[in-house]
């Protein structure tokens, strides 16, 4: 009877091992079977997810992966007076090494003459030394001393119904107000030296020899202007009365006389910059640094000559509010009785 319980027993336990090794089999089995599939599953939802997410990656962050050149971007907008501004980013981005190419974007209806012309001289002198190619935009009106400086560019493009020309010189503002005053009984003195001193003087009647020496200077400027445009834009000065006498053109009309060199826009402008510069993938745009229009409304400051008046003007006001301010702590003082070598 022991020996047949001690049979069984050991049958028993030969069973309850193969059981346990078919259920761990079994379930190991499953386990595989069912990781496969996660795994499986995993997959295809990476495959689905992914391509968006590579799309969307490369959208946003793939511009800095991407070959991309700096071209300079100076704006010349309404009349100019002051040549520095525009003279001070030319000669920034021209020494700039990473800078290829500079793009100016002309919407200018004039200039004063030696404004004008300075820029004119300095993009030719930065241009001679530094070798970059300078791109004329034309958005609007490119007239008078804004042309003048676009014939410094070595490419100008301009819409079909845009303004270009204006090649002319005037001195204006000669007012001739002797009459008014002496209408209205006000006496005028006139103390100069030099014969013709008076000869912009509003309130003197000006004479025809004064005339004809303003008259002098005037044409002397004309015939300068005229020389340059020719020469930038390798035109005949014998032909100047058809393109010059301060007549103003269409672009499609300023084309047809070797003004500009094509009819477009920004597009355009992109194109001849890359073919110029050699430039391959995208353009970054470099544009001059300035200071925000909030500081200049705060300070009153649009130009760097203004920071030296500015900051005395400031330093003086300190001065008059720190004196102020020790006086008031003095007369304090001596309310309070307090001992003056703490002040």
């Amino acid at each position: 009877m022991n020996l047949y319980k001690d049979h069984f027993l050991l049958y028993s336990g030969y069973q309850l091992h193969d059981l346990l090794v078919l259920k761990y089999t079994t379930r190991k089995v499953f386990m595989t079977f069912f990781d496969y599939l996660k795994t499986f599953f995993l997959v295809l939802i990476i495959l689905q997810v992914a391509p968006p997410l590579f799309m969307g990656i490369k959208k946003q962050y793939g511009r800095y992966l991407e070959p991309h050149t700096q071209v300079g971007l100076i704006s010349l907008k309404g009349l100019i007076t002051d040549a520095g501004p525009s003279i001070k980013s030319l000669q920034t981005f021209f020494k700039d090494n990473d800078i290829k190419a500079i793009l100016l974007k002309i919407d200018c209806q004039g200039s004063a003459s030696g404004s004008g012309e300075s820029i004119f001289n300095e993009l030719n002198a930065l241009k001679n030394e530094y070798r970059k190619p300078v791109v004329a935009l034309v958005e609007n009106v490119c007239a008078s001393g804004g042309y003048h400086i676009a014939c410094a560019a070595d490419y100008i493009i301009a819409p079909g119904m845009a303004l270009i020309g204006s090649i002319g010189v005037t001195l204006p503002y000669l007012f001739q107000l002797d009459g008014f005053i002496a209408q209205h009984n006000v006496g005028y003195v006139n103390v100069k030296a030099g014969k013709y001193k008076s000869a912009t003087d509003p309130f003197v009647a000006i004479t025809e020899e004064e005339k004809a020496e303003l008259q002098k200077v005037v044409d002397d400027s004309y015939e300068q202007f005229v020389e340059n445009v020719a020469t930038s834009r390798k035109l005949s000065i014998a032909d100047a009365p058809q393109w010059a006498n301060a007549k103003l053109f269409s672009g499609r009309q300023a084309l047809k006389l070797g003004l500009i060199d094509e009819i477009g826009s920004v597009h355009n402008a992109i194109s001849v910059l890359k073919n110029k510069a050699l430039i391959e993938g995208e353009i970054t745009w470099v544009r001059p640094h300035e200071k925000s229009s909030l500081w200049r409304m705060i300070s009153g400051r649009e130009t760097e000559e203004d920071d030296g008046l500015y900051s005395t003007l400031w330093h003086s006001f300190m001065t008059a509010i720190n004196t102020s301010s020790v006086r008031s702590a003095q007369e304090l003082a001596k309310t309070f009785k307090a001992p003056s070598a703490l002040l």
